[in-house]
């Protein structure tokens, strides 16, 4: 446990609101806590604050309201991306150890779950029953796989992502702690080769019934709806929304923070790059909507 006023003297922060508050965990922007840390990118960011502590831009806390249950750490000269990112190596991450303690003979000893050869399960991982995973996977740890669910080979699920913040007093990226989870729910599917990387704080979900083929790639925080079919070498980047019942072809691509509707259809090699509605199909590079 951690003070406020112990992280302002570390990283030469200012405080506004209780500083001898303590801080016991992380938060993300609209499910803060009292006693959770968070951070705001920008002002509308963190007018959404109402509890718990934040750090935040001195210039975009002097154009609020400052709220009476938030506390606030000011930082100036250096992004409060890059100050949480410190912040969490410093005080909130294991080093990434439990990415290398399998608990693969555990989970063996539930005969309602087939497990191959050559398989990696780390600590804190729920796998339902019914479900199979091949040979030489690989889940990691704060995974949750449902029932009747089939991990292929050489499949990875909570992989870290690739969360990157330039420091530029070190002259180099620090990384964005990938400390979340992944979430498969029921009759999900993951092809040979195919990575899932868990969030970098919440939880990356593929909801019930998704099929997802070989060497694709879903990127960190991202949620894939219901009964989609992602063809091989599909690539999702971070933190985009997938609707339900998603058809994406061969080789297609979505930017990262993108949503897509419900009933969509991506042609092969369609590179999206702006939000789909629900009901349209989509072609090209970059996509655009086709028409009959």
């Amino acid at each position: 446990m951690i003070t406020v006023n112990e992280i302002a003297n570390e990283f030469d922060l200012s405080v506004s609101g209780d500083s001898d508050k303590s801080i016991v965990k992380i938060a993300t922007p609209g499910n803060q806590s009292d006693n959770a840390i968070a951070w705001a990118k920008n002002k509308e960011k963190l007018i959404g604050f109402k509890t718990g502590i934040v750090v935040c831009n001195s210039k975009d806390f002097n154009l609020i309201e400052p709220e009476k249950d938030v506390t606030y750490l000011l930082t100036k000269e250096i992004t409060p991306r890059l100050v949480f990112a410190r912040i969490l190596h410093a005080f909130f991450m294991n080093n990434g150890a439990d990415d290398f303690v399998n608990e693969v003979d555990m989970h063996r000893q539930n005969t309602n779950v087939l497990i191959g050869e050559n398989v990696f399960i780390g600590p804190n991982v729920i796998i339902g029953d019914g479900t199979r995973i091949h040979h030489n996977a690989v889940v990691y740890s704060n995974t949750v796989i449902g029932e009747n669910c089939i991990i292929n080979s050489h499949a990875s699920i909570g992989t870290e992502g690739l969360g990157l913040e330039f420091d530029p007093e070190k002259n180099r990226y620090l990384k964005f702690p990938q400390i979340g989870g992944v979430v498969l729910e029921d009759f999900v599917e993951i092809g040979p080769n195919t990575t899932i990387r868990r969030a970098a704080l919440e939880n990356t979900v593929i909801r019930q019934g998704t099929k997802i083929g070989s060497m694709c790639n879903v990127g960190h925080n991202c949620v894939i709806g219901r009964n989609c079919i992602l063809t091989c070498n599909v690539i999702i980047s971070g933190s985009s929304v997938i609707g339900d019942n998603v058809f994406m072809g061969v080789s297609s691509l979505v930017r990262n923070r993108i949503n897509i509707g419900n009933n969509v259809t991506l042609g092969q090699g369609a590179v999206v790059v702006k939000n789909i509605p629900d009901d349209e199909t989509w072609i090209g590079n970059p996509a655009k909507k086709f028409s009959k």
